[in-house]
């Protein structure tokens, strides 16, 4: 048996929520310039948007993860897809940075809301078996998402930005699909005492003998998220700036990598299933760090831009499976919760890379600050030897 009856229903009801969090993220760096001359922006400015996003995404994981464990995965959906909704309607209605800057803080909560009840629920009706290519399925719609924001976007910006953030409401009547298709989460079983077990709190991820495996899987995820934006976000102006492909080559060259990344999704999260997360994820990390070197060294400029599929093969193969790992890592109790925090907190390595990969890439060339990005995924993979395989007999903790 692969999981519960209600597997398939859960399954699309989490692609089609992680699609809209995901066009919900990328939307603000497609509309960027449009928004730099509407608000009258530097840049820092608006990068300190994205950076606002972030820190609200991060809060978003602490927040919605208690909320999922105390008041059910499916409400914690429900309530984060409802939150992106207004979020995303909201730009009608804030006109200075300043009021952008609250704006995308509050949605951003919203946006780190919605991955750790994702992989709570795929945990929770898909078997062990299977729970990688569930998992790693739901959050290919990253890539869909993206390619989605990228097209509505081309075709509203140079008539109305504010139709490519409209959009993003959706999310609302996605909710009540969600309440249709998601079926309540089951009644916490009573202690051994007969009496209701307390609530889950704020510190339920670094007791019992959980703060080294939080630590070190929150670690994880920063290395995977700062290589992924590292990578991802100065790859084509390496390719422009260094490599010589053209802007018109370029603008196709997003489709490709993510034509990539979804590949990888699958690729990794079946291989997860068969060899173990452990080791799926550290041949993810291998082969991402082996392709972008083959930017540094290879010049020819149609191997360069066909190339880009196998990066973002490589590029998000462990995002996927993390969702399936981080579930079983960690107790049943505190799944949302504690899968939620780790890979919301690694968004660190999201904020922190672009700079310092352009910092490096200033002073020594792009060509030494993707090298960086090279040696980040190979400790990605040293790391987790130092942590446990969980595809066993149904995983370390499936209670």
């Amino acid at each position: 048996m692969s999981g519960t009856p209600h597997r398939w229903r859960v399954l699309w009801a989490a692609f089609i929520t992680y699609l809209l969090d995901s066009y919900d993220l990328i939307v603000l760096a497609i509309a960027m310039p449009v928004l730099l001359k509407v608000l009258d922006m530097s840049l820092p400015e608006g990068g300190l948007l994205g950076s606002a996003t972030m820190l609200g995404a991060m809060a978003g994981g602490v927040l919605f993860g208690l909320i999922a464990e105390n008041r059910g995965r499916r409400f914690a959906l429900i309530l984060a897809l409802l939150w992106l909704g207004l979020g995303m309607g909201a730009v009608y209605v804030v006109s200075t940075w300043e009021q952008w800057m609250v704006l995308r803080l509050v949605t951003g909560i919203a946006i780190g809301g919605i991955w750790g009840p994702c992989a709570a629920l795929i945990a929770a009706h898909w078997s062990p078996e299977y729970r990688g290519r569930a998992a790693s399925f739901v959050y290919s719609s990253f890539a869909i998402g993206a390619v989605l924001a990228s097209l509505v976007g081309r075709m509203v910006l140079h008539t109305d930005w504010h139709v490519l953030f409209l959009m993003g409401t959706v999310s609302i009547p996605i909710a009540l699909l969600v309440y249709r298709l998601v079926p309540p989460d089951p009644a916490q079983p009573a202690s051994p005492d007969g009496e209701r077990q307390p609530g889950v709190g704020v510190g339920a991820i670094f007791r019992d003998g959980m703060a080294r495996t939080t630590f070190l899987a929150t670690l994880i995820s920063v290395v995977n998220l700062a290589g992924y934006w590292g990578a991802a976000y100065w790859i084509p102006t390496f390719l422009t700036r260094e490599r010589g492909l053209s802007l018109t080559t370029m603008a196709w060259f997003s489709f490709v990598m993510y034509l990539g990344m979804f590949l990888g999704f699958q690729f990794f999260g079946a291989l997860s299933d068969r060899i173990g997360r452990r080791k799926a994820m550290i041949a993810a990390f291998l082969t991402v760090a082996f392709a972008v070197a083959l930017y540094i060294v290879v010049r020819n400029p149609v191997f360069l831009f066909w190339w880009g599929i196998v990066v973002g093969f490589g590029l998000c193969g462990v995002g996927g499976v993390l969702g399936a790992y981080f579930a079983e890592l960690f107790p049943e109790r505190i799944r949302a919760y504690a899968g939620g925090f780790c890979w919301n907190m690694g968004r660190i390595g999201a904020v922190l890379a672009p700079f310092t990969i352009g910092a490096i890439g200033k002073n020594y060339g792009l060509q030494t600050g993707l090298a960086v990005t090279c040696i980040v995924y190979i400790l990605g993979a040293a790391l987790l030897l130092f942590l446990p395989e969980t595809l066993r007999s149904g995983g370390v903790n499936e209670t």
